[in-house]
């Protein structure tokens, strides 16, 4: 003989109790405050080495330009903050320019100020900003910095963090 059926045997249990879905949710609040701030710094980082590589691309376009082309290439920061820099031929006179980049936000500054105008071998022109060599420096806001180093010679280098 079959015992008689108690109510609620037999049912299927669905879904997640209050209890598991706070507890859930607390785990996941707990993550996001922990990775958020790992998660800007990464940002930053990525958009000073974006920035960097974009200036450092355009200074070896000046130079090869100017091996090119057998004349006087020039690479000028135009505006630090947002950057903006313009590849030109020094001597053209049209004012007609080889590439003009500029940054898409304002967290990082180019030091300003300076011409780097390469000769028809790419070596630096005595009459320029830089003549003797010299250094940009590309800032975040949030501190960190890394340099570019252009010799006499005019070999462009990464310089230090």
């Amino acid at each position: 003989m079959q015992p008689n059926p108690v109510a609620g045997d037999g049912m299927w249990q669905r879904g997640f109790t209050l209890i598991e879905l706070l507890i859930t949710i607390a785990v996941i609040v707990i993550m996001a405050t922990i990775a958020i701030p790992g998660f800007q710094s990464m940002m930053a980082t990525n958009r000073l080495n974006s920035d960097y590589n974009q200036i450092l691309s355009g200074l070896y376009l000046a130079r090869s330009e100017a091996i090119k082309r057998r004349e006087e290439v020039s690479f000028e920061v135009m505006a630090s903050s947002p950057w903006e820099y313009r590849v030109y031929v020094t001597d053209d006179g049209s004012g007609s320019a080889i590439r003009i980049r500029e940054s898409t936000g304002d967290e990082v500054t180019v030091s300003d100020g300076n011409v780097v105008e390469f000769d028809r071998l790419g070596r630096i022109v005595e009459s320029s900003d830089c003549d003797g060599g010299c250094t940009l420096t590309v800032t975040h806001d949030t501190g960190d910095s890394k340099s570019i180093e252009i010799s006499g010679f005019g070999r462009i280098g990464r310089g230090g963090s």
